[in-house]
């Protein structure tokens, strides 16, 4: 065995991995098995999952081809799907990283032979159409954590090839992918040091909106902890397959297929025509290739009904009581989404209109009165920023505002919501440091933070303090139990919306005034507590009013 690879025996075979020794941007030695196969897949059919092999040698030492998206910068393969595992090594008694943040857990690191450690399986983000398990650090999350924990990422199917909504096969196979993985991962994640029976889900953007799902699904899979990142089951929108978008988007793929059978069509030229329909609908952020909902008469499916309706039939069971979230968003989710150069009022509506089709004159009506034109009210808070005037158009950050409060703000914080007056445990946060190239807290910065990736945080002190503090509670997190933290470390989220007299409303933000990432030096506050303002809730009181017209087949509820 080369000294820089490590074995581990599982089923009666050995997987071979990467020993990784310490270094200044990974201060704990770590072993890392890359892209060892969960599972084996024929296209538009369920995944049929793998066990390491019963004999030789499994080589995990280099990453493996991912799942296929358009224009992916490295090798990829429909079959096998793959997952990759990072664990402190247990070679040696390694030197500790630092400890921000403080406060709870056990600290214990080293010198852990015979004892289990908690599993975090990370779901990567990508609008469920790009994106690959190893788009973050993971092994610096696992390396500067004050407690160990094993991390688990894993390939799910993408875009058409995931979530095709054509009749006669099963839909959202994207997520029943990530099912399988969790199956795998508790049945075989022992041999490599982890408890599968002590599992947390953690995912950002489509990640987050996945684990949602599997939170609301009539079919719970054996989890009870998760982080979403700027997701959740209500965002953007979950229509019905038989919705006008989904049939005219996969119309659309179809022609840009030349009529030939998808089921056969060479992966390259699937790709493309799905990149063509992508490109179609990418300005007006109607996304193609998305989870839907996928019961029938007979029941069934990953999302058998409308969210906003599992929501109610989960509180109603009562098992949401158990569950402990990690939940939050960035500041200015939309910035990456929306036109840049829209100008005018009608612009703005035009945009919202096209989005969700079943506003109604008085929805839109009330849209102009919740975030007024910054045209024609000059007091209304939604002007660009000087320094930006003359490179976006005058409805800019209007548009991005609230859009960021339709698809993701607002869907996270009926989340918390709802998860909190089920009983639920619920921690809440806004990330709020800032960075190029729109110099705002955009939808995603804050992934390499949490992960304390020194490739972004090096001659950064302030935002290495807010990574410090990020990483020591999603790690402690994974580490507790039953997914509590001290009440210092971070305070309990409990509903200001449910009307029961009880206001909290309080979150952390991590980073606020912070300015580093986009070349300034303000260091800013690492962390801070603060309270949902009147006006946060009144936004989203707006969207949750009108977020039945993003699901199912977009209608008013006669209810």
């Amino acid at each position: 065995m080369a000294g820089d690879e490590v074995s581990v025996a599982v089923n009666g075979g050995t997987v071979m991995g990467r020993h990784q020794p310490a270094s200044a941007a990974h201060p704990k030695a770590l072993d890392v098995f890359y892209g060892m196969p969960y599972a084996t897949v024929e296209r538009f059919q369920p995944a049929v999952m793998v066990p390491p092999p019963r004999s030789g040698t499994l080589r995990a030492v280099e990453p493996g081809p991912s799942q296929p998206f358009p224009m992916a910068p490295h090798d990829t393969a429909e079959s096998p799907l793959r997952l990759n595992i990072f664990r402190p090594c247990t070679c040696s008694s390694a030197p500790r990283p630092p400890s921000p943040g403080g406060g709870g857990g056990d600290g214990s690191g080293s010198g852990r032979k015979g004892r289990l450690l908690p599993v975090l399986v990370y779901i990567h983000g990508g609008g469920f159409n790009f994106g690959h398990p190893l788009e973050r650090d993971l092994a610096a999350l696992v390396a500067w954590a004050p407690v160990d924990v094993l991390v688990v990422s894993v390939g799910y199917r993408l875009g058409a090839l995931g979530f095709l909504t054509e009749g006669g096969g099963e839909r959202n196979l994207g997520l029943r992918d990530q099912r399988t993985a969790l199956e795998w991962v508790r049945e075989w994640v022992r041999g490599f040091g982890g408890d599968g029976g002590d599992v947390t889900l953690m995912g950002v953007s489509a990640g987050a909106h996945s684990i949602g799902h599997h939170i609301l699904s009539p079919s719970p899979l054996p989890f009870r902890k998760s982080i979403l990142e700027s997701g959740s089951p209500t965002a953007r929108s979950v229509l019905a397959a038989a919705h006008p978008r989904p049939t005219a988007q996969l119309a659309s793929l179809n022609s840009h297929a030349r009529g030939k059978p998808l089921a056969s069509l060479p992966v390259d030229d699937l790709l493309d025509a799905s990149l063509m329909v992508w490109a179609d609908n990418m300005a007006s952020v109607c996304w193609p290739f998305q989870p839907v909902v996928d019961g029938g008469p007979g029941g069934g499916g990953i999302i058998p009904d409308a969210p906003l309706k599992l929501w109610d039939d989960a509180a109603r069971s009562g098992r949401m009581r158990d569950q402990a979230v990690i939940t939050g968003f960035c500041s200015h989710e939309g910035t990456s989404f929306v036109p840049q150069r829209a100008a005018t009022n009608a612009a703005f509506l035009s945009f919202f209109k096209t989005l969700i089709p079943s506003l109604a004159p008085a929805d839109l009506a009330a849209l102009e009165r919740l975030y007024p034109d910054p045209v024609t009210h000059p007091s209304s808070p939604y002007a660009n920023p000087p320094q930006s005037r003359s490179r976006y158009g005058a409805q800019f950050t209007r548009l991005h505002e609230a859009y960021a409060h339709y698809a993701y703000i607002c869907p996270v914080l009926h989340t918390a919501h709802s998860l909190s007056c089920a009983g639920a445990t619920v921690y809440l946060y806004e990330y709020a440091a800032l960075a190029p190239p729109f110099f705002a807290a955009s939808h995603g910065d804050q992934a390499a933070v949490v992960a304390h990736d020194m490739a972004l945080l090096r001659g950064k002190p302030g935002l290495a303090d807010v990574a410090g503090a990020m990483n020591a509670r999603w790690t402690r997190f994974t580490a507790s139990a039953d997914g509590t933290l001290d009440e210092a470390l971070w305070p309990r989220f409990v509903s200001p919306f449910d009307g029961r007299g009880q206001p909290n409303g309080r979150l952390l933000v991590f980073g606020d005034g912070n300015d580093e990432a986009a070349g300034g030096l303000g260091k800013g506050t690492p962390v801070k507590t603060r309270t949902l303002t009147e006006r946060e809730m009144e936004q989203c009181r707006f969207w949750w009013d009108r977020m039945e017209l993003s699901q199912g087949m977009g209608v008013r509820s006669s209810l």
